[in-house]
């Protein structure tokens, strides 16, 4: 047998395989597409129409679940287009008392309303939607950033945590408010910095209640540290009228670690003695302390640990 033939052997028999498979479908289509079966669609859902000073409390469910038994022909057009929303005007089903319920029964009439004549709806889920909301004014309340911010080495924390907002508006029920003095973020951890941190954080859900607005960013600036030297005079403090005191040496190099911005202010460093250490009897010396220095300048080292001194009194 010549390679043609068997080529030509091969096609009909791939044409014939192809043919028994469409006229299966074909027959499987109309089997199925006239009989009655059961299937479970779910329904998109949304509110409309609610006013803008309300809020609801409770979320809406994004989808529910219906079982519904039709013939298979009644369900090819969900096949080319999606499944339509169920929507929920919210003056048809708010008490004006804080609740927005769509019972069992109202919620198949609207999914019928949605399928054809013949369908029949077995069960939906949830069987029905009841929702809390609040037309009634916020609450204020103070944001507290629940963070872990741990620098780098040879780096710091160069100031207190910044956020886009210290307050947010709370709504809820006049009870549910009552107990509400502050709100948290959701925690966050942010270790080995080595530069300023940001981030935008949700506000920790409440039970009963919503927050406006719901996130907040926050920051937590980080400078690298640098080692600085410099040399003060030496100052005397808490020194009595009609006393001048005098110290050698009269100045002292004082070396310290800061962030690099701060040096660029020129913020000043002091190093002085207590005129209250010499008169409870330093044996001739005084210690030197540091004395005003900015917050963020750290490990503070003088050259000199004490200085003599000379008291000189005269009339004021």
């Amino acid at each position: 047998m010549q390679a043609a033939d068997i080529k030509s052997s091969k096609s009909r028999t791939i044409m014939l395989y192809l043919a028994f498979v469409l006229i299966s479908a074909v027959l499987w289509c109309f089997l199925t597409f006239n009989n009655l079966i059961t299937i479970d669609m779910p329904f998109p859902v949304r509110v409309i129409g609610k006013p803008a000073n309300v809020r609801l409390l409770t979320n809406v469910p994004d989808t529910i679940t219906v079982t519904v038994a039709d013939r298979g022909s009644s369900f090819v057009k969900y096949l080319f287009k999606s499944t339509p929303t169920i929507e929920l005007k919210f003056t048809d089903y708010a008490d004006g008392e804080g609740i927005f319920k769509v019972d069992g029964a109202q919620l198949k009439k609207l999914v019928l309303r949605q399928l054809g004549r013949n369908s029949a709806i077995s069960t939906i889920l949830p069987e029905n939607i009841t929702i809390k909301y609040t037309d009634g004014p916020g609450k204020k309340v103070p944001v507290v950033v629940d963070i872990d911010a741990k620098p780098q080495l040879l780096y710091m924390q160069n100031g207190p945590v910044a956020k886009s907002v210290d307050t947010v508006l709370v709504y809820g029920d006049t009870k549910t408010l009552a107990a509400i003095t502050e709100v948290y973020t959701y925690h966050i951890k942010a270790h080995e910095l080595t530069d300023t941190f940001r981030r935008k954080v949700s506000i920790a859900p409440l039970r009963g209640a919503v927050v406006e607005p719901r996130s907040i960013d926050v920051m937590v600036p980080v400078e690298k540290m640098v080692v600085h030297r410099q040399k003060v005079q030496i100052g005397v403090r808490n020194v009595p009228a009609g006393v001048k005191v005098i110290v050698f040496p009269s100045s002292t190099d004082v070396s310290f670690r800061a962030p690099m911005s701060s040096l660029k202010r020129k913020e000043e460093v002091t190093a002085v003695v207590d005129y209250n250490a010499i008169v409870a009897g330093s044996n001739g010396k005084v210690a030197v302390t540091v004395g005003e220095a900015p917050a963020s300048y750290q490990d503070f080292k003088l050259s000199v640990d004490s200085v003599e001194y000379i008291i000189q009194k005269h009339k004021p």
